[in-house]
């Protein structure tokens, strides 16, 4: 267990190099110049702190310096993944947070803003989910082009659940049906996503035991 902290811990330090850069980009698209339209933050924004947290150990070497440890493969890639959820997490939270703040001096809301977190939240964990066992496969080589287009089905994922929190009729059926099966449907939903993320996970170390590094 401290060992998946202590990793969770180094990925995290390191992104403080890259502070600024997240600094500018929530305040560049929270809102203030399209306060109707936030899918440039929610869309984006937690994509973007995923290939932070997952693409610093590849550019700076430390997988080969972590497989040299006492250290067992399966806790360096489960470590990852909870790196990856928790900075998803955070990114939703920030998104959340700003957008909300920001929408309480605007007149018009457009969107259900809890119908938009909740689905960005799952579409985000289901790119991680494809994204982390491609991340171990490609490699470097192929980070560049993984990371674009990781960042495009985002994106679009995004822009259909922001279309779907803005008309009514979908988030009133929605919410019937939700409301109908309120337990059935929460369980339902979280453990699918949670057996596909325990299913990539198992995909991404069997990838990392077969590498040479």
């Amino acid at each position: 267990m401290s060992n998946i902290i202590n990793l969770v811990r180094k990925d995290f330090i390191l992104q403080r190099r890259y502070l600024w850069i997240i600094a500018l980009y929530v305040l560049a698209f929270s809102g203030m110049f399209s306060t109707n339209n936030p899918n440039m933050l929610y869309g984006l924004f937690p994509g973007m702190m995923l290939i932070l947290v997952v693409g610093s150990d590849m550019r700076l070497g430390n997988q080969k310096f972590l497989v040299t440890l006492p250290i067992k493969r399966s806790i360096i890639v489960l470590a990852k993944y909870v790196s990856a959820v928790l900075a998803i997490f955070l990114a939703e939270i920030i998104s959340f947070g700003v957008s909300f703040g920001i929408r309480q001096f605007s007149a018009e809301v457009v969107f259900n803003e809890y119908v938009l977190l909740a689905g960005s939240l799952a579409s985000v964990l289901l790119m991680m989910s494809i994204y982390l066992p491609l991340y171990y496969w490609l490699g470097i080589h192929g980070a560049q082009l993984l990371n674009i287009a990781m960042m495009v089905l985002v994106m679009l994922g995004n822009v259909a659940i922001s279309g779907l929190a803005g008309d009514e009729n979908d988030i009133e059926r929605i919410t019937s049906w939700v409301n109908t099966h309120q337990v059935g449907s929460i369980a339902l939903g979280i453990s699918l996503l949670l057996l596909i993320i325990v299913i990539s996970y198992l995909i991404s170390l069997s990838i990392f035991k077969r590498r040479d590094l």
